[in-house]
């Protein structure tokens, strides 16, 4: 199976973000930070930001099909007070951004339930600013320990995947903050994000769900963030029905790919194998999984995903699942990488291609030593 092996690594190389794409990612978040830092009303509020989401935790892949921009997730960390009775509730926070967006990005902004969706001119890509603070118990030791945090963007690499940029490990970040507040308990402490539909502060906990990523792909040799980018990729070429994507994919995929798995190809088979068989949606009272949230567990990651919506995705997942598993345990190297080829679309090469020669050094999770 060599040659559908290294035709696996041509295909993730051929939808990751291009250097162009990468460029506007930076130029665009750096740009909002600078934005903020200068505004005379949203400065003294100003605690730290930092990525989160697939462009933070490197599971996201260039844009395809109706998908036309990248998204970029952006929390920000605030000195907020969310008290219950106190003057900032989720309307007014979105009433306290939207002068400065109506300024720096006049006609280019939406709020959302939790965001506020940025789409800069010219570029082809989405902020989504996240506006938080963090409980008042700890809120002064977390503004400590979240400046730390300002500068440092958690980077997760996957096997193969080395683009020989200064980076130093997620731990070594880790470590730094858990020095600068002196006790380690921050990482397991939530932020409060504002949710309008429920006019009340709940909890979130993104570097949760980084530090849960990082470990599974450990685990896995490197190989979940590539996994992950093929099944996403995978979703795109099938955009029948609205969910799940994005981060609940994600989810799923992280529930059901095995620790131990020796290639992208067999991983991602046993992830839709166990979605065929162990996710069935006949097995749930409601027709949809309960997914509890990496970080916040109380909240369930698919509960906005409707029975009919879930379905379409069950079928999908199911009929990819045996083309997956045809593919993997075909006779020979030609008629695998074309059942890869049909599964995954254009992107995926051809069975004649020459094979592409995969770097020689297993990459590990890291992270950027530097805001972007």
């Amino acid at each position: 199976m060599t040659a559908a092996i290294t035709s696996f690594e041509r295909f993730l190389e051929n939808i990751r973000l291009t250097p162009e794409l990468r460029t506007e990612c930076e130029d665009a978040h750096h740009g909002l930070r600078r934005k903020l830092l200068a505004d005379t009303t949203l400065r003294p509020i100003y605690v730290s930001m930092f990525l989160q989401g697939s462009y933070a935790r490197q599971t996201g892949t260039k844009p395809n099909g109706e998908d036309t921009h990248v998204d970029v997730d952006l929390v920000l960390v605030t000195s907020l007070d969310p008290s219950p009775h106190g003057p900032w509730t989720p309307k007014a926070v979105v009433d306290l951004f939207t002068p400065f967006l109506d300024r720096e990005y006049p006609d280019r902004w939406k709020p959302n339930d939790r965001s506020m969706k940025i789409t800069p001119k010219g570029m082809s890509v989405t902020l989504d600013l996240v506006v938080t603070t963090a409980p008042s118990e700890i809120r002064e030791s977390l503004t400590k320990a979240y400046r730390e945090l300002d500068e440092p963007t958690f980077r997760i690499e996957a096997r193969g995947d080395v683009d020989g940029e200064r980076t130093s490990t997620f731990q070594e970040a880790i470590d730094r903050i858990s020095k600068a507040i002196g006790s380690a308990d921050w990482q397991r402490q939530p932020l409060l994000i504002p949710d309008r539909e429920l006019s009340q502060w709940v909890p979130t906990h993104p570097l949760e769900q980084i530090r849960w990523t990082t470990e599974k792909n450990g685990l896995t040799g490197g190989h979940f963030v590539n996994i992950v980018k093929a099944l996403k990729w995978w979703r795109k070429e099938n955009p029948a029905g609205e969910h799940p994507k994005s981060y609940p994919l994600e989810h799923l995929i992280g529930d059901t790919c095995p620790n131990d798995v020796e290639s992208v190809a067999e991983g991602l088979t046993q992830a839709l194998e166990r979605i065929r068989d162990n996710y069935q949606p006949w097995q749930f009272g409601h027709g949809v999984p309960v997914m509890p949230d990496r970080g916040v567990p109380i909240h369930d990651v698919y509960k906005r995903i409707t029975a009919a919506e879930y379905l379409v995705f069950y079928d999908l997942a199911s009929k990819a699942a045996n083309a997956a598993r045809a593919a993997l345990d075909s006779p020979t190297n030609r008629e695998s990488v074309g059942r890869w080829r049909a599964i995954f679309g254009a992107e995926f090469p051809e069975p004649d291609r020459a094979p592409f020669t995969p770097p020689a050094i297993a990459a590990t999770p890291t992270t950027r030593g530097r805001y972007g």
